[in-house]
């Protein structure tokens, strides 16, 4: 009696001597025959009242792919991810890519079962996305059905085919260094840049091809732009393209659009694989300004059959019967494949393999319809997944899950957010906590996309187990750039194109929890309450999450003062009298505007110490204990009086309220802009810092006064009228009464919540 390893089932297997010419370290003379297409040769299942099975049908071994190739994985590789490949049964093994299955070869001794030594290998495409750049392909061993195989294509030389010297490709490099964007521009425009040229600017860029043309062709050389200024007279850019100090392109052309400056000339320009291509923009337009950005250069042309680091990808156009001949290769061993259909890719086998010079030359035969794209490489050239792991479905899609309450973080976050988990439990409501990760696995094929997160809210939302739920928290950095290697996204923000004074591309959370249209199909208002808090560690996060825990447990009672700031403008003061006036009785409001400080300041030295005063004053305040922080006026990104540089992290630093930490209304411009590449919003400051806020409401783009108006003074109303008392439920029904008094969209998209949407503010 033996107890399978991956079903957990108990089996009687009979034992057999087998005689296999093999090295006894990799077969024992004596072992038990498996048969693993019906799982075991005369096996007899024991008492199937007590099985528990650890290995689901759905169960798979998740690939990351980062370059295309074929790939390896042997029977060790699977082992070391946590499989059991001698269970395996070779012909149900199944590889699948977003959602199509793929063409795989098994080469195993056994067609039964795997052994020591056996291997897979499949063709995998490269990816790339605004979001990603890692590829991710599934194996499955349990899935119904045999799986997808290679094919073989006879590529033996007859001598009967047409000879083909040469193949036209396409060469593009593109570089994300800079950004910009363009009032009334969609939501899915490219907004990543190599460079930005202004006027008299001459700048020159490398271009490595793989090969030379092939001589005496004609290379099609193509240079993608997007004009930023707008400025007359027209046209009003003029840009210059030379080739290795050769003059190929002189043109003038108009406007804010994307423009495609293509230029003819002949292979003989090219002196080596790595070429300069240099562009000027002599500034002689007549407009006051003269700006563009390079987006990409591209390279059409006639590339002859040699290998570039033993290997070739080359497609063919023709009609009939072709020979190829690829050299310029280091090793006898070659193969090639016909990857035409990256989901159904055959094996060309009988290739000829002949020496030449240093290297060696393959040879094959075809035939073609129309186009065929092939694959050509040494054995030296397969690659091994730069990742693989075991992966175990969390069944997010069961329908008998539900929630009040979702967290979503980055696996690595996980443990850190378990006590805030257990701790809304306790105060009775019913909690998920699930990875990013897990969400692109089972909403999206695995790739990273913030449209699966909204797909999976979206799907708690209609088929979890009611009540639907009420809050939504993310935990982790977020940043525009999405493929960043610094300040990486955890969480990642949807992006929204804000147009108004100044267009902006800016972080958008309400979007993941506006899962219903409204009657005209729009997206607008929310269904549910969401927040998040930035974290780039499991440290950082753990911090954030005893803070809140802290809180929330405190037998401390709110103080009843309200701290009031204004900027120096006196619209600011009006805008916070206001709020002033919905306060209850008992309730202390403690001013810091600006514009009194400054009224008798008269030199920048007497200005800088008024406004250091009052950056005093508002520390003081928050320290003393403030329920509500409400600021109005300008602001950037991390500072509060864009001119004046009132109040920034470092002073939120500074503050040593822990025991009191204050709500904090942010009515000023991009405070809440957390996507950026570079640095923390204020607003995340605030949740950072040991002491500083429990939750921050502040807007990630523009704001104006008479929207911060309506906004703030239904925040106050919910507070102090209606009794709301979650950070959630105060913003999100803030947000929807404002919107039903007129504030527009941009309002319910920009404004955001910096905080647990769970977390109650204290009694008074």
């Amino acid at each position: 009696m033996q107890t399978h390893p991956i079903m957990a089932e108990n089996w009687l297997i009979k034992s057999y001597k087998v005689k296999k010419t093999m090295s006894p370290q990799t077969f024992p003379l004596i072992l038990p025959l498996l048969l693993i297409g019906t799982l075991f040769f005369n096996a007899v299942e024991a008492n199937p009242q007590t099985l528990v099975r650890h290995i689901k049908p759905d169960d798979a071994l998740r690939i990351e792919i980062q370059e295309a190739g074929i790939y390896w994985l042997s029977y060790e590789d699977l082992a070391d991810a946590g499989l059991q490949p001698q269970f395996m049964n070779p012909q149900r093994l199944r590889l699948f890519n977003q959602g199509e299955e793929v063409a795989l070869n098994v080469i195993s001794e056994e067609p039964d079962y795997f052994q020591p030594g056996d291997y897979i290998e499949f063709y995998a495409q490269s990816l790339e996305t605004t979001f990603t750049d890692t590829n991710v392909y599934w194996l499955y061993w349990r899935k119904k059905g045999l799986g997808k195989r290679m094919a073989r294509i006879n590529g033996k030389v007859t001598g009967e085919a047409q000879p083909i010297r040469a193949f036209y490709d396409r060469f593009l490099t593109e570089k994300n260094n800079t950004w910009d964007i363009w009032e009334g521009s969609p939501d899915t425009q490219d907004y990543w840049f190599w460079d930005r040229l202004n006027a008299s600017d001459v700048k020159t860029y490398t271009v490595k091809l793989p090969a030379l043309p092939l001589e005496q062709t004609e290379v099609v050389v193509r240079v993608g732009f997007r004009g930023r200024s707008t400025a007359p007279p027209y046209p009003n850019h003029h840009t210059v393209v030379y080739l290795n100090d050769i003059l190929i392109g002189d043109v003038r052309w108009d406007g804010d659009a994307e423009y495609v400056q293509e230029m003819r000339v002949s292979s003989a320009l090219f002196d080596n694989k790595s070429n300069t291509l240099k562009i000027e923009l002599p500034g002689d337009t007549g407009a006051v300004v003269d700006t563009v950005y390079l987006n990409w250069i591209e390279v059409d042309y006639w590339r002859p059959f040699e290998a570039e680091k033993d290997s070739l990808i080359l497609t063919v156009n023709s009609n009939g019967k072709v020979q190829i001949a690829v050299n310029k290769l280091s090793q006898s061993e070659i193969l090639v494949y016909d990857i035409t259909d990256p989901n159904t890719v055959a094996e060309v086998v009988n290739v000829s393999v002949e020496k030449e010079g240093k290297g060696y030359q393959a040879v094959f035969e075809d035939r073609v319809t129309e186009s065929k794209t092939y694959y050509v490489l040494t054995i030296n050239q397969y690659k091994q997944p730069p990742s693989t792991t075991l992966w175990q479905p969390a069944k997010l899609k069961h329908p008998k899950n539900g929630a009040d309450y979702i967290l979503i973080t980055d696996k690595a976050f996980l443990p850190a957010v378990e006590p805030l988990c257990d701790f809304r439990r306790q105060q009775g409501l019913r909690v998920k906590s699930v990875s990013v990760e897990e969400i692109y696995n089972e909403f999206n094929q695995g790739l990273s996309d913030p449209a699966a997160i909204k797909a999976f809210l979206k799907y708690t939302y209609e088929n979890w187990s009611g009540p639907a739920p009420t809050y939504v928290f993310l935990v982790g950095d977020a940043n525009m750039n999405y493929r960043a290697k610094k300040k990486p996204n955890k969480v990642p923000a949807h992006l929204y194109l804000s147009v108004g004074s100044k267009s902006l591309l800016i972080p958008d959370d309400n979007w993941y929890v506006d899962v219903w249209s409204d009657y005209m199909g729009n997206y607008i208002l929310p269904e549910m309450m969401i927040g998040r808090i930035p974290g780039d560690s499991p440290k950082t996060v753990a911090r954030m999450i005893d803070k809140i825990i802290r809180f929330e447990k405190s037998t401390h009672t709110h103080s009843k003062n309200v701290l009031l700031i204004a900027d120096s403008s006196h619209k600011e003061e009006v805008l916070n009298e206001v709020l002033v006036d919905t306060l209850p009785g008992g309730f202390n409001a403690d001013k810091v505007y600006l514009g009194a400080y400054l009224k008798n300041a008269e030199t920048e030295e007497q200005k800088k110490k008024q406004i250091a005063k009052a950056t005093r004053d508002i520390m003081a305040s928050i320290n003393q204990g403030a329920m509500i922080t409400n600021y109005a006026g300008h602001g950037t990104v991390d500072r509060w009086s864009q001119s004046k540089g009132l109040f920034g992290p470092s002073n939120v630093h500074r503050l040593r309220n822990k025991d009191n930490l204050t709500f904090v209304l942010a009515l000023t411009c991009v405070n809440g802009q957390f996507a950026t590449s570079n640095k923390y919003s204020l607003a995340e400051e605030f949740m950072l810092a040991k002491g500083g806020a429990i939750g921050v409401f502040s807007s990630s783009g523009l704001t104006y006064t008479g929207e911060n108006e309506l906004l703030s003074g239904q925040v106050f109303s919910m507070i102090f009228e209606q009794g709301a008392r979650t950070l959630g439920e105060i913003t999100t029904q803030a947000k929807i009464a404002a919107y039903n008094e007129g504030i527009s969209t941009g309002v319910i998209r920009s404004f955001i919540l910096f905080g647990d949407p769970a977390t109650r503010l204290k009694k008074w």
